[in-house]
């Protein structure tokens, strides 16, 4: 008998009917109607850590932008079109889904359906109650939701309590930003947002395909325990993730890159990461106790776990290069430079080796109708 309500809400209304399909190696797909969003499991320490070095301004106009096309492309039902109790029920809907992906424990809301204004508690909700800060994910992304819904791009998210700042819980209101000024409350604003919009091209690109070199899914290794999944989080080694459309990691590194020094930070962190995970698990041999495989495999059943691609290390004359077949694609990808992607392997690998390798260089490519990227030395 399952006692965990949130993993029987998650196993009755999104994994069972395959919204969330998460037994698919080097894919993590989120269904809305006959879309395939790709989807990744983000480590929450990258954003914990970038959230309190760069400028909150920017940070929450990513996660507002995200959320807003997100909102539009899952096809959340906007105030206008449906009915009051529709329109409660999708929102409903919408705070339980994030609950049961690994965001926070104890979600709840209310809404001021007239004045368009929702507000949010939770308790452990991810990134905040680390760093106290939450421009991302509570207050940006969870805006955009509302401004979509509520067809009104002024409602912004404002936090005015969180654990990470000492508060038993964590508490945000989204409202226009007229009632939030009435409040008396200081917000960030954003309104200049990239649309992104799932397309043919995005689907033909992203489509599951076979794996050739890993063979795990993100559920294969939550059956063996080599993830843990409790009370709605995912965990690994102390280590938690979060679920997240890919195109969060499109918008962040489009829009850091304008800041003097954030590409680096980004990289840095990343980094930091990857090589924290490699030495927690390598033993005296080089090997990985946990799943008895050479680092180089590791490799490539962890990032393919977490919805990467199919992801292979490859040593030739004593340098390294990564490759990922099948790549989360979004209409974004010339913009980019893949700081995320390089940073975290760079670390492991330089974890694993204990020495430092920076994969730097990248080549990209659609020319076999997947997403291929290659990063070197």
């Amino acid at each position: 008998m399952v006692k965990d309500k949130i993993l029987t809400w998650f196993l009755r209304n999104i994994y069972l009917p395959k919204v969330e399909i998460i037994d698919k190696p080097g894919f993590i797909f989120v269904s809305s109607g006959k879309a395939y969003l790709r989807d990744l499991a983000f480590p929450e320490y990258i954003f914990i850590e970038l959230e309190k070095k760069l400028e909150g301004g920017t940070l929450y106009a990513v996660g507002k932008t995200f959320g807003y096309n997100y909102a539009y492309n899952t096809m959340m039902p906007r105030i206008e079109d449906v009915t009051r109790e529709k329109f409660l029920d999708s929102l409903y809907f919408t705070i339980r889904y994030v609950e049961s992906i690994s965001y926070g424990r104890n979600l709840k809301h209310s809404v001021d359906y007239d004045k368009k204004i929702a507000t949010l508690t939770a308790k452990d909700f991810i990134i905040c109650s680390k760093n106290g800060v939450g421009h991302i994910i509570l207050e940006g992304t969870i805006a955009g939701f509302c401004a979509y819904a509520f067809s009104d791009k002024s409602v912004e998210g404002v936090q005015t309590k969180c654990q990470g700042r000492g508060d038993p819980e964590c508490e945000v209101i989204y409202a226009p930003s007229q009632v939030l000024k009435q409040k008396g409350l200081k917000f960030h604003i954003a309104r200049d947002m990239d649309e992104f919009k799932i397309e043919e091209t995005y689907l033909a690109i992203n489509r599951e395909r076979e794996m050739q070199f890993s063979k795990n899914s993100l559920k294969s290794f939550i059956d063996s325990g080599f993830f843990k999944y409790d009370h709605g989080t995912i965990d690994y080694k102390n280590e938690r993730f979060f679920i997240c459309e890919a195109s969060i990691m499109y918008f962040l590194e489009k829009r850091i890159k304008k800041i003097k020094g954030a590409d680096k930070a980004l990289f840095d962190i990343s980094f930091d990461w990857g090589e924290h995970i490699a030495k927690a698990e390598t033993n005296d041999n080089g090997a990985v106790p946990s799943l008895n495989m050479r680092p180089e495999q590791f490799i490539s059943e962890l990032m393919s776990a977490l919805g990467w691609g199919d992801v292979s290390v490859i040593v030739k004359s004593g340098k390294y290069s990564v490759i990922s077949n099948y790549f989360p694609w979004t209409p974004f990808a010339d913009d980019i430079k893949y700081t995320m992607f390089k940073g975290i392997l760079s670390g492991m690998l330089s974890g694993f080796l204990k020495r430092k390798i920076v994969l730097s260089k990248i080549r990209t490519d659609v020319l076999q109708g997947y997403f291929n990227i290659l990063i070197s030395e």
